[in-house]
């Protein structure tokens, strides 16, 4: 930059003191004068260029004048001509544009100077070019030896800005500065600056310093860096990674992510981090990334660790160890093919080693990797999965090991022609899949150590009963094969608008042990046995539907309302199925002293009694037609949709003692800005309150009314914002910076960006949800919830500070669900947060003082959290 400048500028006043036309008489001084508002344009004469000079013409302007000073004819030594630009002097040559106050030029020594005017913040010399904007107090280049010096030199470099007493440039390669400072605030005398003496930049991509400095406000601060190397190249760099520090339960005093990041190619890339605390835990985490376009991408991450919680005199004191495997791929294959994983596995002590509440209180976990493979010209598709469900709060873990599955597309065996013949619309499909399960519990974490859980993980688990019987086979796997073959058709009768779908499923499964219930006189219970052995059990469906719409408008006008339209959406179908107790799928069991008996399925699934039963639903959709006249007095009309409601049941003859299914209701509306939502279930029958059962008694032979309501919600939301003033804007209106709705001072948030104006009539904005519900049991007890959550609120209190959170309050117990505020401060170049969670299930606090700026934004940062206080139950695990 410094060496395009200075040859930009020398090539203006040279070019202007070799133009003959401006050569006065000898050993005198002309000047040029112009009016305040001329511009003196002189164009290069169109000359061969002369040895040294330049390859093209240069485009220059000065509002003043333009002085010739020639030396004597006498004269020896350096002594030369001098040329002088005044008031707004601007040159162009190769797209580089410079403005200066003036700018002088020695023939004698080939010395450029451009410097401003005193008083005028317009004549700062200031050089733009592709590279960006350079500017400072004065300009001195020296065309012999090609160097150059800048004094007070400002530019902008990535998101901040380097400041320098004096920059010197050595050659074409080399440029040395003195008493430079980095900083992202743009006022001339920065809230703060990172200060280094000496500075050395070798070609743009080094940059080698001195001691660095912290000053804030002008103070220097106690924060001194010996030395210092940055590798200025655009693009990933290996370097160490940003500490972070706090305060934590396990941890005690801590010390976060000491660790170091590798870019190792442009498809790869590493890091590794630790925890340290003075408790006395420690986590060491490593993660790769990995990522060549259209062909794959991935990350692979493990994490080890200790933690201690407690004194090793303490009852019960047990470390843990945490353990995580995360990996997650994409990968396509030519053919059809692909691979994927999202793999995370870890151990219940994991989640307390991550600072996010969300993972902390997080219930469950699932694994899975998965191949595919896909025929498109024949419709056929090839999936082979792996998966593991980790439920933390039974303890529990399932996997499947592995899962292979096989789907056919629909083909018509019997189209020949213009599919105008009924039986060319019959379609035949398969699906089979073949599973191979198994569960067990996880041992506590405080047992083994990490190297035992990478080389033995075994040690991790024991095996599960899963229907609780004592004598089960620990180390049994369940497998399950299952083939599915429908076959349906699709026929329309155009002119009853009628659409009708039958089909006829076969299904086979093959399981690899039964399950057998036997009553036991001396307990008065049934027990319930798994027995080993090859089963295969055989189910026929068979399935007819039909559908149509009816529609109707009414001419009701209310308001903007113009028209009402009502499309209903009746569908009916019919399901059979038979009773398989003639096949032995279906067996009766003793269940009481008294002789009582019940059905039960020899497998998960089948139904135990003959099904012939019949469902509906009822869609009603009203959609209306919105007029408006805009200000030119066109009218607009625009349909809205009103209300959507939907209404189910069903009725089962094969089920003599309560052949009449719930039924089910819903609906959605936007009303004057608000969104409604509800659904509601009612049941026929009347509940014995007794036993906690549903009778065969209908709840209208009982109370004399049609239905009983079990369950019934009702969700609404809006959101709610100040009106923006019109008319005349406050004169006391001040420029501000917008701010994020939600704000999180742990994770980074999005750089501020100048929008607008804002008045002190405060503007706010907040989402407000009301939900109720009403539960009735069947013992007869009725529970009725309430709350209003106000999920999303932000106001500006001035112009500098604005208040976000979120909150809620239980109306049936009138207390506040969980709070969440935060407070933000912009400090020009700096932002002070306050995230504070007072009520809850999950409480802390924190407080964050960060520089705005994106390089410095992790180096120079201030967080004070408490995260003693965690989630309710969490520390009080056994696990």
């Amino acid at each position: 930059m410094l060496r395009s400048l200075a040859f930009l500028l020398v090539s203006a006043v040279a070019a202007q003191a070799q133009t003959p036309a401006l050569r006065p008489a000898p050993a005198d001084t002309t000047e040029v004068p112009a009016g305040s508002d001329d511009v003196i344009a002189l164009p290069v004469p169109q000359a061969p260029a002369a040895p040294g000079g330049l390859d093209r013409p240069v485009r220059y302007t000065a509002r003043d004048s333009i002085a010739v000073r020639l030396a004597p004819r006498d004269s020896t030594g350096d002594a030369g001509d001098v040329v002088t630009l005044f008031g707004a002097v601007q040159t162009e040559y190769e797209g580089t544009t410079i403005t200066a106050g003036r700018v002088d030029y020695d023939s004698g020594p080939e010395t450029l100077r451009a410097t401003g005017v005193p008083g005028d913040s317009a004549s700062v010399p200031t050089a733009v070019d592709e590279a960006g904007t350079f500017t400072g107090e004065v300009f001195v280049y020296n065309l012999r030896t090609q160097r150059g010096r800048v004094t007070g030199a400002r530019t902008a470099v990535e998101d901040g800005y380097l400041l320098g007493g004096i920059i010197k440039q050595q050659d074409a390669h080399v440029v040395f500065a003195q008493d430079a400072a980095y900083t992202t605030c743009e006022l001339d005398h920065p809230h703060y600056a990172l200060e280094a003496g000496r500075i050395k930049i070798v070609d743009g991509k080094k940059v080698y310093t001195g001691p660095v400095r912290l000053t804030l406000l002008g103070i220097p601060m106690p924060v001194v860096l010996p030395f210092g190397y940055f590798p200025a190249a655009e693009g990933r760099r290996s370097g160490p990674l940003a500490v972070d520090y706090g305060q934590d339960t396990f941890y005690g005093l801590y010390l976060g992510n000491v660790g170091w990041y590798w870019a190792i190619s442009d498809y790869l890339d590493a890091q590794i981090a630790a925890k340290v605390g003075t408790a006395g835990s420690v986590q060491v985490s490593s993660a790769m990334q990995y990522n060549r376009r259209y062909a794959y991408s991935g990350r692979i991450g493990l994490s080890l660790g200790r933690l201690r919680s407690g004194e090793s005199t303490d009852p019960g004191f047990a470390p843990r160890t945490p353990v995580g495997v995360r990996w997650d791929h994409n990968q396509t294959f030519p053919g059809g093919q692909r691979l994927t994983s999202s793999v995370d596995l870890q151990t219940t002590s994991q989640r307390q080693t991550d600072q996010a509440v969300s993972s902390q209180i997080q219930g469950s976990t699932t694994s899975r990797v998965s191949y595919s493979q896909q025929w498109p010209s024949v419709g056929r598709s090839l999936t082979l999965q792996s998966s593991v469900s980790q439920n933390f709060l039974q303890n529990a873990t399932t996997a499947t090991l592995p899962s292979l599955s096989l789907n056919q597309q629909r083909r018509y065996p019997f189209r020949r022609g213009r599919d105008d013949r009924w039986y060319e619309k019959i379609g035949v499909s398969y699906s089979g899949t073949a599973t191979n399960g198994f569960a067990y519990a996880p041992v506590r974490d405080s047992t083994v150590t990490a190297l035992d859980a990478l080389l033995s993980p075994s040690a991790f688990r024991q095996g599960a009963c899963p229907l609780g019987e004592p004598d089960c086979d620990r180390s049994r796997f369940d497998y399950e094969v299952s083939q599915s073959v429908p076959v349906s058709a699709s026929f329309t009768i155009p002119r009853f608008n009628l659409s009708l779908g039958p089909s006829l499923t076969f299904t086979e499964r093959w399981v690899g042990e039964s399950i057998e219930q036997r009553y036991i006189a001396e307990r008065d219970s049934v027990a319930i046995r798994r027995v080993p052995g090859f089963t295969a059990v055989r189910q026929a469906v068979l399935t007819a539907s039909a559908s149509t719409e009816v529609y109707g408008t009414f001419p009701l006008r209310i308001g903007s309302l113009d028209g009402l339209r009502h499309t209903v959406s009746p569908r009916v179908s019919f399901n059979l199925q038979p009773d398989y107790a003639a096949a032995g799928f279906v067996r009766e069991v003793q269940v009481d002293s008294a002789g009582s008996t019940r059905r039960y399925s020899i497998v998960p699934g089948l139904p135990t009694t003959a099904t012939r039963s019949m469902t509906f639903d009822i869609g009603n959709t009203f959609v209306g037609r919105v007029v408006r006249t805009d200000s030119t007095g066109e009218t607009q009309r625009e349909p809205r949709q009103l209300l959507s409601l939907l209404v189910s049941g069903g009725y089962n003859l094969g089920n003599a003692r309560a052949p009449i299914q719930d039924l089910q209701t819903s609906f959605t509306t936007r009303v004057f800005g608000f969104n409604a939502s509800g659904r509601a279930t009612l049941s026929a029958y009347a509940p014995d309150t007794v036993l906690s059962t549903a009778t065969a008694l209908t709840y209208f032979d009982v109370t004399g009314r049609p239905l009983r309501l079990t369950g019934a919600s009702v969700q609404m939301n809006r959101t709610f914002q100040s009106a923006r003033r019109s008319g005349a804007r406050d004169v006391r209106a001040v420029p501000v910076r917008e701010t994020v709705p939600e704000y999180d001072p742990a994770r980074s948030a999005p750089r501020s960006a100048a929008v607008g104006y804002l008045d002190y009539s405060a503007p706010w904005s907040a989402s407000v949800g009301l939900s109720l519900s009403r539960t009735s049991g069947l013992t007869g007890e009725t529970t009725t919830r309430a709350a209003i959550d106000v999920n999303q609120f932000n106001a500006r209190l001035t112009p500098r500070w604005a208040v976000t959170g979120s909150t809620g309050l239980d109306l049936t117990t009138l207390e506040i669900t969980q709070t969440r505020l935060g407070l933000r401060r912009d400090l020009h170049c700096w932002e002070m947060s306050i995230d504070w969670q007072p009520i809850g299930r999950t409480r802390s606090f924190g407080l964050s003082l960060y520089v705005k700026g994106g390089l410095l934004r992790d180096l120079l940062r201030l967080d004070v959290s408490n995260s003693a206080i965690r989630a309710q139950g969490l520390n009080r695990s056994p696990f």
